[in-house]
């Protein structure tokens, strides 16, 4: 039907307007999936034999620490992906695109592929709150699913390519996790992982978000070029992750700096009324804040035989989550 509306206008259609390339789309779905599994399966045996702490770690914690790997892999992959396809594209002043958007369609079906294999290791190593991160996993997949295997909203191309960089928040968020899940959370490079997630978290999840929201609302809503299919779960989809992102900003990662500070602040201050030399002074970390990130459980990765939850940080493309938010 928009196909044949189009037809009737001036507007030129975009081959993957006038039918979705199904067959290519779900082959390369299907292959990253296998890579994926592939590389988790990879790095448990690595681990396993090279990461002396990863044979104490339970089968859940194992899981959560090769997933952390694919995760990094798929944010490196994902943001050239979308550098290449934004410049392989010509777009108009409205950011709808005049050329073919093959490449976007690969790179959306990359994603496609890894969402679908960590939904799979999600479901069969289950994690606290395992419901609310499936239904996450399906919420942030769906829009791109519809646009690649349903119907394509050609004027959306532009937002579903930016909103596929917050995944450069990943890597900061993964190097942080694997220090917390071997106990490295009183190094130097564990704090710096603090203030380095909080950056580019401020920029590719809380700016960015907003910034499409714009965009949603002013070059993609109404236009001719999105069929209501994919239109309207975009627009949902874009109110559900910006909210979620910018929540996270404000309300978990900006009270942990607050706290970090303070901390510093009062190991100087101690170190001062001492009379010595304090570690945060000579370039060492100071201990890590009992943040609103930190209290939600402890560590599986403490130094102790304790059963514990793992608190460090899952690849969840809304907005990454302590794997100890999933309390059940």
């Amino acid at each position: 039907m928009l196909a044949a509306a189009m037809e009737s206008s001036s507007v030129e259609l975009l081959p993957e307007e006038k039918h979705v390339r199904l067959g290519e789309n779900a082959l390369v779905a299907s292959l990253t999936f296998v890579f994926f599994w592939a590389t988790f399966g990879l790095a448990w045996v690595v681990s396993k034999k090279y990461v002396k702490e990863f044979a104490a770690f339970p089968a859940p914690q194992k899981a959560d620490w090769c997933s952390r790997v694919n995760s990094t892999i798929h944010a490196v992959a994902v943001v050239i992906g979308v550098a290449v396809a934004l410049s392989s594209i010509t777009w108009d002043s409205e950011f709808a695109p005049t050329s073919s958007i093959r490449s976007a369609s690969f790179i959306f079906s990359v994603a496609i592929g890894y969402f679908m294999c960590d939904l799979m290791i999600i479901i069969i190593w289950p994690v606290p709150m395992q419901y609310v991160f499936i239904t996450h996993h399906i919420v942030a997949v769906v829009p791109y699913f519809i646009n690649n295997f349903i119907s394509c909203c050609a004027a959306s191309q532009y937002g579903l390519l930016l909103y596929l960089l917050v995944e450069l928040a990943t890597l900061p968020l993964n190097a942080r996790g694997f220090m917390e899940s071997v106990g490295r959370e009183d190094t130097k490079n564990h704090t710096r992982s603090i203030y380095v997630t909080y950056w580019v978290w401020a920029v590719t999840r809380t700016a960015l978000p907003i910034y499409l929201l714009y965009v949603v609302w002013k070059y993609a809503y109404p236009s001719d070029r999105n069929h209501d299919v994919c239109l309207y779960t975009n627009i949902v989809g874009a109110h559900v992750i910006s909210l979620f992102c910018v929540g996270v900003f404000l309300f978990v990662h900006t009270p942990e700096i607050l706290a970090l500070r303070k901390a510093r602040a009062k190991a100087r201050e101690d170190a001062l009324q001492g009379g010595g030399n304090s570690e945060d002074e000579d370039g060492a970390a100071v201990d890590p804040p009992k943040s609103c990130v930190n209290s939600l459980t402890i560590s599986l990765s403490r130094r102790n035989k304790e059963t514990m939850v793992d608190d460090s940080y899952d690849d969840v493309e809304l907005g990454v989550l302590p794997r100890s938010a999933r309390a059940s």
